[in-house]
C-alpha cells in the first residue's frame, strides 16, 4: 500500500468510518512498512497525523523484533488514534484502538496477517480519485455504487470502473484526477463516453464535464484510450487532445477524433510511445510539427518523432489484456514492468545482464512465478523483503 492510500485510510479512522476491509488494508500497509523499512513521512504529514504516533511506529518498527510489543503512547495527537504493532516471527499483528471525545474507548481488535517477505502478490484493481474540491477517495475499498459529489456530476464506481454521467454536470468547469499507484490499475468512462484504462503507476487529469470545443485531458504513465466520437452543433467532429507528460522531455500532444490508441510515457522509459490500433491520430511537441500515424504504427517521441510502421500490437497491449508478453526484451525493460506491477525494487549488484528475454505469463501470478521468465535464461533472480536482485547465473558474466 502506498503512502497516499494509507493517509486516506487513516483519515477514515479519524472519522470512525472504517469498514472491516479498510481496517485490514491499514494492517497490511503497516506490515509492509515494518518489513521493508523504506517508508517515511513528510513534515506536513507528521503534523497532520500526530508526530507521537508515527515517530514511534516508524522508529521502533525497524528496531524491535521477536516477541516485542511497541507500546501505545499515553497521550495521542489531536485525532486520538493509538496504534501498536506486535511482531511475532514472520506473522505481523496490528492492534487498533480508537477513541474520540468523551466516548468510551472501544475494545482492542487484533488482526493477524502472515507477511511473506520472499514473494509479492500481483497488482489489482485500485486507484486514488481526487475530486475538484481536493477530497481524496480510495477506490480500492470504496463500495460499488454512486459516489456522492454535491453539485457535481453523478459518478458510478462499479467493478473496477469509474463512470461519469454528464446529465447532472452540464456546464460545470471542474477537474478530477485519478492516480494508480504501483500495483494498481483502473478503468474510467469519461462524461463523453470515452473509455480509459490506466496501467500501474499512472495518472489522468480530466474535466468532469466536457464543455464546448476541444476535449482535453492529461496523462502520465501508461493508458489505453477508446475515444468516443462527438459532434458540435454544426455537425463537425470535436477533437480529443491528450497532453502526455514525460519526465525526460517536453510534453507531447496526441490529437484524435474517434480512435483507439495506447500511450506509454513512464518517466523511467527512454521515450514516449504512442501506438495506434484504430482510426488516425496526430502526434506533436512544442518543437516538432504534427505527424500523422495510422493503425498498426507507433510514434516514438523524444527530441524528435520517429514512426515505426511494424509494431507487434500483442506486445503493446499485453498489459491491458492481463498478460506480460516479451520478445527480445532487455532485462531492465522487463524488470521495470515488474517494479510497477509488484511494487518492488530491483537491484543489479553485478551490473545489468545483457541477455534478452522472450515469453509470456499472466499478470495474475505471484512475483516468484513471474521470475520464472528470468530463470529460464542465464540469469539468477532472488527476492528478499521487496527487493529483487538480478545477477548473471555464471560468476563474472555480464
Amino acid at each position: 500500500m502506498t503512502k497516499e492510500e494509507a493517509i486516506i485510510l487513516l483519515q477514515r479512522y479519524r472519522e470512525g468510518l472504517c469498514s472491516e476491509e479498510e481496517k485490514q488494508a491499514v494492517e497490511r500497509w503497516y506490515a509492509s512498512l515494518e518489513a521493508k523499512g523504506t517508508w517515511t513521512w513528510t513534515d506536513e504529514e507528521k503534523i497532520l497525523f500526530g508526530e507521537e504516533v508515527f515517530e514511534r511506529i516508524s522508529a521502533e518498527a525497524a528496531e524491535y523484533r521477536g516477541n516485542t510489543v511497541i507500546r501505545m503512547p499515553k497521550r495521542i495527537a489531536s485525532w486520538k488514534v493509538a496504534a501498536a504493532v506486535l511482531l511475532l516471527g514472520t506473522t505481523t499483528f496490528m492492534w487498533i484502538l480508537l477513541s474520540g471525545g468523551n466516548k468510551k474507548k472501544q475494545p482492542m481488535e487484533r488482526i493477524a496477517v502472515v507477511q511473506d517477505t520472499n514473494d509479492a502478490l500481483p497488482g489489482r484493481s485500485g486507484a486514488i480519485l481526487t475530486l475538484s474540491n481536493g477530497q481524496k477517495i480510495l477506490l480500492d475499498t470504496t463500495a460499488d455504487g454512486m459516489i456522492p459529489v454535491q453539485g457535481g456530476p453523478a459518478i458510478l464506481n462499479s467493478n473496477g470502473t469509474l463512470t461519469y454521467d454528464d446529465r447532472n454536470g452540464a456546464g460545470i468547469v471542474a477537474y478530477n484526477s485519478i492516480v494508480t499507484p504501483k500495483g494498481r490499475q483502473y478503468r474510467l468512462v469519461l462524461s463523453d463516453g470515452t473509455k480509459v484504462w490506466l496501467n500501474a503507476a499512472s495518472s489522468l487529469y480530466y474535466p468532469v464535464y466536457f464543455t464546448r470545443g476541444t476535449r482535453k485531458v492529461e496523462v502520465s504513465g501508461e493508458a489505453y484510450f477508446e475515444v468516443a466520437e462527438k459532434k458540435d452543433m454544426q455537425g463537425k467532429k470535436v477533437p480529443f487532445v491528450v497532453k502526455v507528460n514525460h519526465g525526460s522531455g517536453s510534453p507531447a500532444e496526441v490529437q484524435v477524433l474517434g480512435t483507439h490508441f495506447n500511450i506509454n510515457a513512464y518517466d523511467d522509459e527512454p521515450d514516449t510511445k504512442v501506438t495506434l490500433l484504430e482510426g488516425r491520430v496526430s502526434v506533436s511537441t512544442a518543437a516538432v510539427e504534427p505527424v500523422m500515424i495510422f493503425p498498426g504504427q507507433q510514434a516514438s517521441v523524444d527530441n524528435k518523432i520517429e514512426i515505426n510502421k511494424e509494431v507487434d500490437l500483442d506486445l503493446v497491449m499485453a498489459w491491458k489484456n492481463g498478460t506480460f508478453n516479451f520478445k527480445n526484451a532487455d532485462v531492465k525493460a522487463v524488470m521495470r514492468q515488474a517494479e510497477r506491477w509488484y511494487d518492488i525494487r530491483v537491484e543489479y549488484p553485478q551490473g545489468i545482464p545483457r541477455d534478452t528475454l522472450n515469453g509470456g505469463i499472466s499478470r495474475d501470478v505471484k512475483l516468484s512465478e513471474f521470475l520464472d521468465i528470468i530463470r529460464y535464461s542465464d540469469i539468477r533472480a532472488t527476492i528478499q523483503n521487496g527487493v529483487v536482485e538480478i545477477k548473471p547465473a555464471t560468476a563474472g558474466k555480464q
